[in-house]
């Protein structure tokens, strides 16, 4: 009798064993899970940054564009803003390259606003530009209208007037146009995120995408 009691003893301790073990595989299994579903999630990698560490230096987004390119001025509206949150966070840093490529207009167009940087007020200038095309403002990128808006942002139109006589910007903007030829840009906007090139306009998503994985490999 006393056998039987130390056998049932036993096998209790093998079936306590057990189903410890169980509970440990079932945990694990649900923090793996876990980790998985954060790492496959864009959003929650780009959020999860604490840039204020200094631990990562800043990814790289170069963006060519031109402000008659439609696809460009989808860009600047729908995509551009989250971009620059990124930036402020310390995420990211910015390079917009203009081309003023498509014709004289939006040539004259780009010099103004490459004018406007000079004067700290390249990011106003360019968006409102970009407005001017959503608003289908008539001749947007006549000088007259050019002059208009530096005006509207407190700089000083008689000299962007000389500029754009001058052509004074032209020479910035075949240095910009030439790294686009060198970059393989074939439809714009191109937008280059540590190297990895979009082009044409996508989904938020994908450049959420991009940086993402830029992230991962940078932590790698």
């Amino acid at each position: 009798m006393k056998k039987i009691q130390v056998d049932i003893a036993a096998i209790k301790r093998i079936v306590f064993k057990s189903i410890y073990l169980l509970l440990s595989i079932m945990i694990l299994s649900v923090i793996t899970g876990c980790a998985k579903s954060v790492n496959n999630n864009p959003l929650r990698a780009v959020q999860n940054v604490n840039p204020s560490e200094g631990e990562e230096s800043p990814l790289k987004i170069v963006i060519y564009t031109d402000f008659e390119c439609g696809a460009c001025e989808r860009l600047n509206l729908k995509i551009e803003p989250k971009l620059r949150e990124f930036k402020a966070a310390g995420i990211v840093q910015i390079d917009i390259r203009l081309l003023g490529a498509i014709s004289d207009d939006s040539l004259r167009a780009a010099q103004a606003a490459l004018w406007a940087a000079e004067k700290g007020r390249f990011i106003e200038y360019h968006d409102a530009m970009f407005q001017a095309f959503r608003q289908n403002t008539e001749e947007p990128c006549s000088k007259e209208k050019l002059i208009e808006l530096a005006d509207s942002l407190s700089l000083n139109k008689k000299a962007l007037q000389r500029c754009l006589d001058s052509d004074c910007k032209k020479a910035e903007l075949t240095k910009n146009m030439d790294m686009a030829t060198a970059d393989g840009v074939g439809v714009l906007p191109a937008v280059f995120i540590n190297g990895t090139k979009i082009e044409g306009f996508k989904p938020l998503e994908t450049y959420i995408d991009v940086i993402d994985r830029a992230l991962a490999e940078q932590s790698n």
